[in-house]
């Protein structure tokens, strides 16, 4: 599987190198820390294992790097995340690593492809490692909805439980998903995850989720997820064993009754994220979990409280007439600030609906090396504009780098895409 995803990403990067001159490279770096109060670790969502027996403080500690290549159809992205936690209880700490790629191909203007495999390793009280790979399509109907589907295949082995020897386990599966904006300010997504020996018995076992998200002007961002996640396994009783669970074709003798017993987790999470400064935001989480079992009918509660910090980098290496940024801040109740890091002696121009795209456009001030500002009066709504260059008396425009929201301008470019609503 590795080799296989290394080829994705040779011939990707090979097929295109032709195209270099619309070829974009960005990496971003993030460093999380967190502590909290926890009663069950099942609920952090780093470390698969059920364990209440204790309830602990625990810190974590999460360095992630992602790296992304992309030109007009393709985009190649791959990312490395490390974890440790330690918890201040009997229970041995948790350390690891999650390693993954994708590779997504825009096949129309609101339809794409892609597929992503990868791997994550985890050693506490067992030794977990997880491979998988899936393919999928998203099709995005309308800039503010999309839904999408996935298959996939994943393999687990588990050591160190209960003195066994290793335990393999492979799992087919698929994924549908749904995401909608009804407004500035507002998205809402939902999630459904079964096996692929479920598909016609989904009740068998799934995980599905729905979430809602909120930002307000100050860029944070608060969001309430809410699931349902349900596990069933039959038993057979039998006079010889006395029950165990159901194995077809292992010769168990089949004139004992067979039972099904259900697990039924429903999990809700508030989590708050807060920016202090354009790297640095403060995060909050409050958890909760029920546990329903037909076992013996009895409902268990847990929880998870916890506060951290994110830093994030994104070092940016700017090519001689290439935009690297694009970035609006809100200066007062009807301004915008608009700062471009451009790297180049050119005068930069920005137009679009704001002046009635009246060419060359509005100046960009040089502030110092490779950024230039403009100040616009930009009432709340929807905005397209272009940046451009005046070389030898003609204008030509700029292309955006890939992190900024744009529309097809109809002649086979693109035009910036903006949004802006000062109220609450």
């Amino acid at each position: 599987m590795r080799f296989l995803l290394a080829g994705i990403i040779m011939t990707t990067l090979m097929t295109n190198v032709n195209n270099a001159y619309s070829q974009r490279i960005e990496t971003d770096i993030f460093l999380s820390a967190e502590s909290g109060y926890v009663s069950n670790i099942y609920l952090n969502p780093y470390v698969p294992e059920w364990d209440r027996s204790l309830v602990s403080v625990f810190s974590s500690f999460s360095p992630a790097v992602q790296f992304r290549w992309a030109d007009s159809k393709n985009s190649v992205s791959a990312s490395g995340t490390g974890y440790f936690l330690h918890l201040f209880d009997e229970r041995n700490g948790w350390s690891g690593a999650y390693l993954a790629s994708m590779y997504r191909r825009r096949l129309t203007s609101s339809l794409s492809a892609r597929v992503s495999g990868g791997t994550n390793y985890f050693s506490g009280s067992q030794y977990r490692n997880i491979q998988w790979l899936q393919a999928g399509a998203e099709w995005a109907f309308s800039p503010f909805a999309k839904v999408e589907a996935h298959l996939g295949s994943g393999r687990q082995s588990i050591a160190g439980f209960e003195d066994e020897d290793t335990r393999r386990i492979r799992n087919d599966s698929y994924r549908l998903g749904a995401e909608y904006w009804p407004g500035y300010r507002w998205r809402f997504r939902v999630q459904f995850y079964s096996g692929l020996g479920h598909i016609t018995r989904p009740g068998d076992g799934f995980v599905s989720s729905i979430s809602a998200s909120h930002f307000t002007r100050n860029r944070m961002a608060v969001t309430l997820r809410t699931g349902l996640e349900q596990y069933s396994q039959e038993f057979q009783m039998t006079p010889e064993s006395g029950g165990g669970p159901l194995q077809n074709g292992t010769g168990m003798i089949d004139d004992g009754s067979i039972i099904t017993l259900e697990d039924r987790f429903h999990r809700s999470t508030l989590t708050v994220s807060y920016p202090i400064r354009n790297n640095v935001s403060v995060t909050g989480t409050a958890a909760g979990l029920l546990w329903f079992s037909t076992e013996d009918d009895d409902i268990l509660t847990d929880y998870q409280v916890s506060a951290g910090l994110q830093v994030s980098f994104s070092p940016k290496r700017i090519r001689t007439g290439e935009i690297s940024t694009v970035e609006w801040n809100r200066r007062n109740e009807s301004e915008k600030v608009v700062t471009v890091r451009y790297r180049g002696d050119e005068q930069l121009y920005i137009t679009g609906d704001f002046n009635d795209w009246d060419l060359p456009g509005i100046p960009l001030r040089r502030l110092g090396r490779n950024r230039f500002r403009a100040e616009l009066e930009l009432p709340t709504g929807i905005y397209q504009y272009k940046i451009g260059i005046r070389e030898n008396g003609s204008l030509e425009w700029l292309e955006f780098p890939g992190e900024v929201a744009t529309v097809s301008d109809g002649f086979g470019g693109k035009n910036g895409r903006l949004i802006i609503d000062y109220g609450e």
